[in-house]
């Protein structure tokens, strides 16, 4: 199993399903992609800068992004929604990799 294949696995194991979104040209449309992550707030040593309390930080698998095609990676202004509340990107994703591979991205979100 390739080391995508395991973050894939444990995300979708132990995280849940969200919507990722994007808007598509200037109209309402949306391009969407069903991803697992894993949400946690930030602790107060690190409200600071552009982190704020209610803020979350969310990890997603790249697996999915990449089996839809969809236009990744994650970039500010895009959409998440987690159990129904919708979260907006304040910042592009912090993208992890192995060697070539992207295999997971952080996301700081604001919303909800």
């Amino acid at each position: 199993m390739t080391a995508a294949a395991k973050v894939a696995s444990a995300l979708t194991k132990y995280g849940r399903a969200m919507v990722l979104k994007r808007l598509v040209g200037t109209g309402p449309t949306t391009t969407d992609v069903t991803v697992y992550g894993v949400a946690q707030g930030f602790k107060p040593e690190e409200f600071s800068g552009d982190v704020i309390r209610g803020d979350q930080r969310i990890q997603i698998s790249n697996a999915e992004i990449a089996a839809a095609a969809w236009p990744g990676p994650p970039r500010k202004g895009d959409k998440i929604v987690v159990d129904g509340r919708a979260w907006v990107l304040r910042a592009d994703a912090e993208t992890k990799f192995l060697g070539d591979a992207a295999l997971a991205h952080v996301l700081h979100v604001r919303g909800g």
